[in-house]
């Protein structure tokens, strides 16, 4: 197999998800790669700088999710498919999901650029709710809150039982917008 820089980074996604964030190193990457860890550099220049790249690639598969599972819709039913995308791909995914909180912290200007495609699909989705307010970023805040926060709460429970934290996902994201449209409409 010809080592390129898309399958060192896959590979290392591939650890992290199967064994978290915490067992990822060089050395493990170059060993289920059957190379030694000094030819990694030919691909990337740190492991900082390959756990941005997984958290990349992992941010652009999550939004291209959810940008699927919108099509077609709107608004609430919209909102809530999209959660349930969001958390899917975490239930999935984990290890490079925990790589992308990391990247939120250490990340650069291409992380706030995909970031920005997430958070603007939410609010395109809010904004086809109709509602009466002038500060959509106020509402905004408040579901990716509640999605990322009941996601990481959840998530041990989703590995075991992911039609039951989905459920509850999905009872949340009612009850939220409930709450919107109480104070918005």
């Amino acid at each position: 197999m010809r080592v390129s820089r898309d399958i060192v980074i896959q590979v290392a996604s591939d650890i992290a998800d199967k064994d978290g964030l915490n067992k990822l190193s060089l050395k493990v990457v170059a060993e289920k790669l059957s190379i030694r860890t000094p030819s990694l550099y030919n691909h990337i220049e740190s492991l900082d700088d390959l756990l941005r790249e997984i958290a990349h690639s992992g941010m652009r598969k999550m939004n291209k999710q959810m940008e699927k599972v919108a099509i077609g819709d709107s608004g609430d039913t919209a909102i809530k498919s999209v959660s349930i995308a969001y958390f899917n791909f975490i239930i999935a995914h984990p290890g490079v999901y925990e790589t992308i909180q990391w990247a939120i912290w250490h990340g650069n200007s291409e992380t706030s650029e995909i970031f920005e495609d997430y958070k603007s699909l939410l609010e395109k989705l809010l904004l086809s709710c109709n509602l009466r307010t002038k500060n959509i970023d106020e509402v905004l805040n408040l579901l990716m809150s509640v999605i990322h926060g009941y996601s990481t709460l959840q998530l041990g429970k989703a590995l075991l039982n992911s039609e039951e934290a989905i459920k509850g996902l999905s009872d949340t994201i009612d009850t939220v917008l409930l709450g919107v449209h109480k104070k918005y409409d």
